[in-house]
């Protein structure tokens, strides 16, 4: 049996690896930031006939990629609703309607030699495993001939390639993103855990911890429903979390409630003459005691913030969008400079909805890009 390599020898290959490429020092366009969006720029900026660099900071380019949708990478949903995002305008005119932005996103991954699988309306790889995206869209950058220059950060447009055309692709409070000159809103976590205590001091949270339960979950604001969603909640000693509170993180604010019904709506005629265990969870039956399915219906708590953050799925914030043209993505008023994916102030909720967002930004600003350069080419020619 081979033995197994440690992650201090796998980290030393890949910084050895990384140090090894050359990075030109000058090129058509250079992408800043090797996730999902700038690799997707850079393939298309290099299909389109354009010299490309990728400027990343981590040794490996789209590890983030790895983790998405628990390692098997929910990479987009069927029904690619606009109004899922935080600037549900500017999507729209990035992203045009929800078939022909579904079909682009599609003809990339099939382009890349990518099947499919649908679970209610959520995308995964075929194999299920993120890694297939990962190396798929690895292997298409290599082919089109990009240089992938890992284990480099930029401080300053300065300490990059000279290129004539540049696509910010890196988020998460990256410094070269502040110094851009740009109007940007600060990077905060999202998609993450909601710390809240129950209303109702008998539940015990930390009797439940680590239970599941199918809910009708609500947000209540003032004692006004501003958003609910149906779905898993995952009971944790400090709070909520599971993928429906991973879409209230987006919304929520210290003081709010989070009502769940455990019953999802069943109404006290269906429940009559059930027993708790035959609905609830027997353990969280347990944690509600006498009335069990009443008290189930309508489970109040408190909202006091977010939880876990340094795993949240997303950062929020980013470059105000109003300062890039939706159809190229490319500053307004700095010419050659486009960005994509987290860079810009877009978020979604949960459901393969963010990395949708990441591959079409990223087809549109790395297309749009490479346009820019080699007409800038032609032109010093």
């Amino acid at each position: 049996m081979a033995k197994k390599v440690s992650r201090a020898k796998q980290r030393e290959a890949l910084a050895a690896a990384a140090a090894a490429v050359q990075v030109p020092e000058r090129c058509d366009v250079v992408v800043v930031g090797g996730g999902a969006a700038g690799l997707v720029a850079a393939v298309c900026a290099a299909e389109a006939g354009a010299s490309v660099v990728v400027f990343e900071r981590e040794l490996e380019c789209g590890r983030k990629i790895l983790a998405t949708g628990n390692g098997r990478c929910n990479f987009a949903h069927e029904n690619l609703d606009a109004g899922r995002y935080n600037d549900p305008q500017f999507v729209r005119g990035v992203c045009g309607p929800a078939d022909a932005w579904l079909a682009d996103v599609l003809a990339f991954w099939r382009g890349c030699g990518m099947a499919w699988v649908s679970d209610s309306g959520r995308l995964y790889p075929m194999s299920l495993q993120a890694a297939s995206v990962r190396n798929l869209l690895l292997a298409r950058a290599r082919r089109a001939g990009v240089v992938l220059a890992c284990g480099r950060e930029a401080a300053s447009l300065g300490e990059l390639p000279r290129a004539a055309a540049t696509v910010i692709a890196c988020g998460g409070g990256a410094e070269l993103v502040g110094g851009l000159g740009l109007e940007a809103r600060p990077f905060s976590p999202v998609l993450c855990p909601v710390a809240a205590r129950p209303v109702d001091a008998g539940f015990d949270l930390a009797a439940v911890d680590g239970r599941r339960a199918r809910a009708h979950a609500a947000l209540l604001r003032g004692g006004r429903e501003v958003f609910a969603e149906d779905g898993e909640v995952l009971f944790r000693s400090w709070g909520l979390s599971g993928i429906v509170m991973f879409d209230f993180s987006r919304r929520v604010e210290a003081g709010d409630v989070i009502r769940l019904d455990l019953t999802c709506g069943m109404g006290a005629e269906k429940l009559a003459g059930l027993v708790p265990e035959g609905v609830l969870d027997p353990q969280v039956a347990r944690a509600l005691g006498k009335d069990a399915l009443a008290r189930a219906a309508a489970l109040d708590f408190r909202v006091e913030g977010l939880a876990e953050t340094n795993k949240a799925q997303v950062k929020r914030g980013g470059l105000l969008a109003s300062q890039f043209d939706p159809a190229t993505l490319g500053a307004c008023e700095r010419p050659g400079l486009f960005a994509c994916g987290e860079a810009l102030d877009v978020d979604a909720d949960c459901g393969g909805f963010n990395l949708a967002w990441a591959w079409k930004s990223g087809i549109v600003a790395g297309s749009a890009a490479a346009e820019y350069a080699l007409l800038a080419r032609k032109d010093k020619n």
